[in-house]
C-alpha cells in the first residue's frame, strides 16, 4: 500500500480538505472522538458525547441501549472500517510517514489525530 499525499479522493487531499476543520478559526465547540475511541471504549465514548451535547448523566441502562443499538453487527450495512484496520493495511513505516506528514501540515494547530502510529490503541485487537 501507497500512502498518497495527493488530491485524489472526493474532498482532495486529506491534509488540505481537513486543515479549515482542525484550525477552527469560527472557535465553533467541536468534539474530537477517533473512531477506535468509539469502538473499543464505547461506554465512555457515549457518556463523553451525551456529555459534549449538554445532557445530563445518564443511567447504566441507557447507556447500555445506546451501545447495543451501535454495535458494529448493527451498523454492518454502513460500515466502512473496523477499529485497528489502518495497523492491518498499512505498515508501521507507511502509519509513521503519514503521521510526519500530519505533523508538519497541522503544525501549530492544537488538535492533530495520533492513531496512526499510536500501538496502544490497538491493544485489544486480534
Amino acid at each position: 500500500a501507497v500512502v498518497s499525499t495527493q488530491s485524489t479522493g472526493a474532498n482532495g487531499c486529506y491534509w488540505t480538505h481537513n486543515k479549515e476543520y482542525f484550525m477552527n478559526e469560527r472557535k465553533y465547540k467541536i468534539l474530537h472522538i477517533n473512531f477506535e475511541e468509539l469502538t473499543l471504549k464505547k461506554r465512555s465514548a457515549i457518556q463523553k458525547i451525551n456529555s459534549f451535547l449538554g445532557y445530563g448523566d445518564l443511567a447504566e441502562q441507557q447507556i447500555t441501549a445506546v451501545e447495543e443499538a451501535t454495535a458494529l453487527h448493527q451498523l454492518a450495512p454502513n460500515q466502512v472500517g473496523k477499529p485497528g484496520s489502518a495497523r492491518r493495511l498499512l505498515s508501521f513505516e507507511q502509519r509513521s510517514l503519514f503521521d510526519a506528514r500530519t505533523e508538519k501540515e497541522f503544525d501549530g494547530i492544537p488538535y492533530i489525530p495520533r492513531s496512526y502510529t499510536d500501538e496502544s490503541s490497538y491493544q485489544k485487537q486480534s
